[in-house]
Parts: C-alpha cells; sequence; structure tokens
C-alpha cells in the first residue's frame, strides 16, 4: 500500500514524514528503530491522530529519506530532528516517541534539547546500545561486513539473499511465539528490514548505538515518561530497562508479557490503552512530587 508523505528539507538534509492529524494542534513525533521506516509507529497513529499533529519520519538512510551526507550517529540523528521540530513546533513543545534505536534517539534529543520535549514514550528502547548475544552472534557478523568497502560491495551483492537469512534469524529474536502481529504487518516490517541499499546506513546505525551508550548518562533528563517493553524481547535486553529505572527521574516502566521487541504490533490494545493513559494525565500531575 503506498502512503501520502510529506518532505521537509532541514538542514540541507530531506527527511519523509507520514503525518496525520489536525495541523494546529500539539505534534506527536514518531522515531523507528535500526533497519526500520515510519511504519513501525503506525499502530498507535489512529489513537495519537485524534489529539496530535502525528509526524513519524523515515530517518536519513532508511524508507524514502536519503541518506547523509556524514555516517550516521544517535546524536546526528537528535540533531536534525531537533532541528526538525523548531521547524514545525517553534512555540510549543512536543511529545516524542521512539522505537528501540529510536528510543535512544529520543534520549539524545530530550538531552541535548529539553526544551523541546514535553513528555517521551519509548517503546522497547535500546540504551546501551549493546543489543542481545542471540543479535550479537546471528547478525553483528553481517552488519560488521556492510562496515567496511570490501564487506559492503560483498553483502551488496548477495544482499537479496543475506536479507532472507537474516530475515528467519530475526523473527525468534524480535517477535514473541505468541503474539498477535498479523501476517499483513509482519511483511512490512520484513519489507522494511530487507530493504535494498540501506546495507551501509544500518552499519553505521549498529556501530552507531554502541557509541551512543546512555549508561550514566540519563540523570540530567526531568521529562516525564513512559517506557513499555515486550517481556519476551531478545532484542534489546530487559537489563537496560533497570538503567531507566535508576537514572531516570521520571519513568513509568510498563511491561507486556506475549510481546517481545514489537509490542505495538504484538499487543496493540494493551500497548495503546498505556499510552492513552500517559498522555491523558495532565502534565501538573505527571511533574509532581509526593
Amino acid at each position: 500500500m503506498t502512503y501520502a508523505m510529506t518532505v521537509y528539507e532541514i538542514n540541507g538534509q530531506q527527511i519523509y514524514v507520514r503525518e496525520e492529524g489536525t495541523p494546529n494542534k500539539q505534534v506527536a513525533l514518531l522515531i523507528h528503530g535500526w533497519s526500520s521506516s515510519w511504519f513501525a509507529l503506525s499502530p498507535i497513529f489512529p489513537s495519537l491522530s485524534k489529539r496530535f499533529r502525528c509526524m513519524a519520519v523515515d530517518l536519513p538512510g532508511y524508507g524514502k529519506s536519503p541518506r547523509g551526507e556524514e555516517p550516521a550517529t544517535m546524536p546526528g540523528y537528535a540533531d536534525l530532528l531537533a532541528a526538525l521540530i523548531q521547524e514545525v513546533s517553534p512555540k510549543r513543545p512536543i511529545v516524542l516517541i521512539g522505537h528501540s534505536m529510536g528510543g535512544m534517539i529520543s534520549l539524545t534529543l530530550t538531552s541535548r534539547h529539553p526544551q523541546l520535549v514535553e513528555r517521551m514514550i519509548l517503546l522497547s528502547p535500546t540504551i546501551s546500545g549493546h543489543l542481545s548475544l542471540f543479535i550479537d552472534l546471528f547478525i553483528a557478523p553481517i552488519t560488521m561486513l556492510e562496515r567496511f568497502a570490501i564487506g559492503n560491495l560483498l553483502v551488496s551483492l548477495f544482499e537479496s539473499q543475506m536479507m532472507w537469512a537474516t530475515d528467519r534469524l530475526m523473527r525468534p529474536a524480535s517477535i514473541a511465539e505468541n503474539s498477535g502481529v498479523t501476517e499483513a504487518d509482519y511483511r512490512q516490517l520484513r519489507a522494511d528490514a530487507r530493504r535494498l541499499g540501506q546495507g551501509q546506513v544500518r552499519a553505521e546505525c549498529f556501530w552507531a548505538m554502541r557509541q551512543g551508550d546512555l549508561r550514566g548518562k540519563l540523570g540530567g533528563i526531568n521529562t516525564p515518561t513512559l517506557a513499555i517493553w515486550g517481556l519476551e524481547d531478545n532484542t534489546v535486553p530487559l537489563r537496560d530497562a533497570s538503567v531507566l529505572a535508576d537514572e531516570l527521574a521520571d519513568v513509568d516502566l510498563r511491561f507486556i508479557p506475549k510481546a517481545s521487541h514489537w509490542p505495538q504490533f504484538e499487543t496493540p490494545d494493551l500497548t495503546r490503552r498505556y499510552i492513552e493513559g500517559f498522555l491523558g494525565r495532565p502534565m501538573n500531575l505527571l511533574m509532581a512530587e509526593f
């Protein structure tokens, strides 16, 4: 299915954005994760768009957005999206929603530009940048090849075959055995993950997440935050949740059974209820100290 996209040019970089909702409402900016696209956050669009101007980005190098001139980094993505926020919502802070790597970008953005973010929602966010042992054993070797020129050439030549292999390796790492993800949604997620021509940015981001390790760096963030994890997540280790619990001043942690790395697809109703409950609370209550 083809969706209409808005194109923004920020600091010379084109960013494709899927938008829904009323233009004059508060902005909710949605940031996808590694090997993904705006579609990663699509299950929460219908409910969010009733109250917000929803803007789900294709990060540079993913989806329809062209790669940036410089190698991808977490601070680079964060600063670019901060400039986008300043363009589309110059007078009012936004709601920031990030999945997986998008959660790391969201935290980095909020740390660097706290005045731009009213509240934050994180879905299975990576905090340390160190993914599960499963990912390191089966996916990292291919990604390491993509990092180097000769390896990138080899991966490009055999990209369709490698994507076939990683496809079958990634499902048990990212989707719970008894999850509620539909086959149609899984096919789209799989298509995003195996999109040809994105090998280089996948490699850059894999290592950029390691370099973007946020442990010990979150103490200055006071933004009210909801973080949701699937209890069967075998992509981002649940130990990263402990970092949020220890370091974030105001975080509501929720764990969902029968969900892995994609709670918004696997348990959409419960995920939406948690999000709606968090967004329905007035800011003065979220910021209150008891």
